[in-house]
């Protein structure tokens, strides 16, 4: 191979949103593990300021107990700055009087700094979070693709290279994390099977423009051409901006992306209608198939998966990432208790209490993002029924309410 071989206690491949975070609370968490994080793009240079565009973009929910470990990271001061947030919660059934409007008053230890969560764009979020790993001790290999894996009784040997031209290198590790995203190449030279069900629908992302500032209000919107979710965004050049994300049949997906700007517009407010005020503006438009995808084993012996290759859920919840984030804690905080980094390909044991912990919390939330939009999708009679009964309960019944707000505040039923 022409190339020395390397070493680390842990090696993580995906360098994006999961495998950050990750890498992140290792280097808080447990400094006594060498992490190497492998990305096959090339990351920007943690010296070059952020640079937003000022209307296209896509952003992230970030819930109350997430924003809590980036605050323990010493990540919120700079996340505060690029973020809007969220300070209360309206669920809606387009067409029907019954509506839910939650906020920290439900239950004041699900919220963070008194608001249940924050929206960043994930322009700002990713280079914040690189920019952070390079004032730790994580080795940062980027570009570099992954070519090969040998799993050992000793842990992995990666084969890796900077370009399709360039000489392969060996990388060894005790605990190899899989972070590679949805659809991961990884899983399936490692044989994980992965479970789907799709979904038949597409997500529609873009920004709008609003009239009116939306006042740190999160719209869940359910139609009858699917679900959609409103979030606030920071304010930008002096314009109110909201990320729309509507999940809609495949056929009226295609019908949508072929709308000019002003035909999208009126699309748009006409099927949200008026919950937010006037659209006035829509920016570029990008879509994605809808599945839930779930792998079958998410840790066996010196392998864990993270992130969108353990699951990826339907998006207009806004569970995904905050599910990762817990998921990356609970890794962090079993691995804290390897004392000699040497025997970590010994300790099947903590990746058996990975597992075992974090599954309840895993499958609530798989649950509560696989049911809602599919109970709100539907038109029948019985289905409509069950969601006024449902809006009622969250306006009426006060456990009911908090224990949604503790859901999408990101900590847990």
């Amino acid at each position: 191979m022409g190339e020395p071989i390397h070493k680390v206690d842990v090696a993580i491949v995906g360098g994006g949103m999961a495998g950050a975070s990750l890498a992140l609370m290792l280097a808080h968490f447990c400094p006594q593990l060498s992490v190497a994080l492998l990305e096959q793009r090339a990351l920007p240079d943690a010296a070059a300021s952020i640079r937003l565009p000022s209307f296209d973009t896509r952003a992230t929910a970030i819930a109350a107990g997430s924003l809590q470990l980036f605050k323990e990271l010493g990540l919120w001061p700079v996340l505060r700055d690029y973020s809007a947030p969220i300070q209360r919660i309206h669920v809606s059934d387009r067409g029907h009087a019954i509506g839910a409007s939650l906020s920290t008053r439900e239950r004041e230890e699900s919220s963070f700094e008194g608001i249940l969560g924050a929206v960043i764009e994930n322009a700002a979020l990713g280079p914040i979070l690189h920019n952070a790993l390079a004032n730790t001790a994580t080795q940062i290999l980027a570009p570099a693709q992954v070519t090969d894996i040998t799993m050992t009784p000793a842990g992995a040997n990666l084969c890796w290279r900077t370009a399709e031209s360039a000489p392969e290198r060996s990388l060894i590790c005790g605990l190899l994390v899989v972070a590679d995203g949805v659809n991961s190449p990884l899983c399936r030279q490692l044989g994980i099977e992965i479970s789907a069900v799709k979904y038949q629908q597409r997500a529609l992302v873009t920004t709008v423009g609003l009239q009116h500032s939306p006042d740190g209000v999160a719209f869940e919107r359910f139609t009858r051409l699917g679900p959609m979710a409103l979030l606030p965004l920071p304010e930008r050049q002096g314009q109110h901006r909201a990320a729309l994300v509507w999940a809609c049949e495949d056929k009226e997906a295609e019908r949508v992306k072929k709308l000019s700007e002003s035909e999208r517009m009126e699309k748009l407010q006409q099927v949200f209608g008026w919950r937010a005020g006037r659209f006035i503006r829509t920016g570029a438009m990008q879509d994605y198939p809808l599945s839930l995808s779930l792998a079958k084993e998410q840790w066996r012996r010196n392998v864990v998966l993270m992130g969108n290759c353990a699951h990826f859920l339907h998006p207009v919840a806004g569970q995904g990432f905050n599910l990762t984030l817990r998921d990356c804690y609970g890794l962090a905080q079993v691995l804290s208790a390897v004392s000699s980094p040497e025997t970590l390909p010994e300790r099947l044991d903590l990746l058996q209490k990975y597992g075992e912990a974090r599954q309840w919390d895993q499958r609530l939330t798989v649950g509560f993002s696989d049911r809602i939009p599919t109970l709100f999708a539907s038109s029948g009679y019985l289905q409509q029924g069950m969601r006024q009964l449902g809006m009622l309960g969250l306006t009426m019944m006060p456990p009911v309410r908090r224990e949604f707000v503790s859901q999408a505040a990101g900590f847990g039923l």
